[in-house]
């Protein structure tokens, strides 16, 4: 159980320029290439995402350089800047592996406990030339050694963009407690799963006497493993809080042109009363999202239970934004062809991904001795 209160400086949740023209370069960037038809066009090809859009991410933005260590190759920003990034990639509903390879992937390469052992994959990493993907939270995995390497076998399942990745970072059971494993694709059997979301793509994974690179160590990986779980709440709530702002201004546009008897239908009190909900979850998804993130940063030692409050705040808000959605869009919105469903897919697939808000919530009660 831990005791906590918030008490950052709330100047740190003050509006900051620099991170609002990385927003504005970012939008820009997606605007041109990631709109509705090019996103499903990606998200349906052989890769999953589209490898052009992929390379400016990398080369034009350097995504994955952002929030790494000046003296690993980054940039030395934190969160707070990474999250300004995955809001407009959750606004856009981006298939390419942001979350998955800049965001967690790099950073459990920069958590190894020998940096140097593990650099030539890092460095390949930030430059976006190898994908990464990390699942974490599974007892299917097992490593021995062989001779001085270590191999790996079993199966692990639902592991996020691992049919498109070079590199699979997982959780394993070895004979001293677990440990973080990094294991080539191609030493791996890899089945595609069909899931609700086609811009989230899994797989199963099938390791049999694979080769691996052993990351963090039993000592370090209880560590490890609750900071990347920790920044994979506060990542996701970023994408989740990008997709409410986006849903509500698409929709506010939309009856506002949309004319029933007259006049534009936003103008009837019962759409007025819907939309203002929808904007309390945008404030309040904003304001945990954000708050969560530059307290990554400040205090990373205190950051889970900020983080677990915006994994249930913006789960919760991207769901029922996503179904408001389509109802506000009236018969359009209902058939599946609409953008609106899109964006009901990423809500319901994060779901089954990720977890529930109950599951968020279970963690706050925890965290604070309920």
């Amino acid at each position: 159980m831990i005791s906590y209160r918030p008490e950052l400086d709330p100047a740190l949740m003050a509006p900051v320029a620099e991170r609002e023209e990385l927003r504005e370069v970012v939008r820009a960037l997606l605007q041109k290439y990631a709109g509705t038809e090019q996103v499903r066009a990606a998200a349906a090809s052989p890769a999953g995402y589209s490898e052009e859009l992929w390379r400016r991410l990398n080369a034009e933005l350097e995504i994955g350089r952002l929030a790494m260590a000046e003296e690993l190759g980054g940039h030395g920003y934190g969160m707070a800047e990474v999250a300004v990034v995955l809001e407009e990639c959750g606004a856009a509903l981006l298939p390419e592996p942001v979350l998955g390879s800049a965001v967690l992937g790099c950073q459990a390469l920069a958590a190894a406990d020998q940096p140097a052992g593990v650099r030539d994959l890092l460095d390949a990493a930030l430059d976006g030339d190898l994908i990464v993907t990390v699942s974490l939270g599974g007892a299917d995995l097992t490593a021995g050694r062989r001779g001085s390497d270590w191999v790996v076998e079993g199966r692990r399942e639902r592991v996020l963009h691992a049919a498109a990745a070079d590199l699979v970072v997982v959780d394993v059971e070895t004979a001293e407690g677990p440990a973080l494993f990094a294991l080539r694709a191609d030493d791996l059997t890899i089945a595609p799963r069909t899931t609700i979301d086609p811009t989230r793509r899994q797989a199963d994974v099938a390791a049999v006497g694979a080769p691996a690179r052993c990351v963090v160590g039993p000592e370090r990986f209880a560590r490890v493993a609750a900071r990347l779980g920790v920044l994979r709440d506060v990542a996701v709530a970023a994408e989740h809080t990008g997709i409410v702002g986006e849903l509500l201004d698409r929709t506010v546009e939309y009856v506002g042109q949309r004319e029933q008897f007259g006049r534009a239908i936003g103008s009837f009190q019962a759409i007025k009363h819907r939309l203002a909900d929808v904007l309390v979850d945008r404030e309040r998804s904003r304001s945990a999202a954000r708050y969560a993130a530059v307290a990554f940063d400040a205090a990373p030692a205190s950051a889970a239970l900020p983080a677990a409050i915006a994994a249930s705040v913006c789960a919760d808000a991207v769901v029922r934004t996503a179904h408001e959605t389509v109802q506000l869009h009236g018969g359009i919105g209902f058939t599946w062809e609409h953008f609106a469903h899109d964006y009901v897919r990423r809500a319901l697939g994060d779901e089954g991904l990720f977890g529930a808000s109950r599951a968020s919530r279970a963690q706050i009660a925890e965290l604070v001795g309920i």
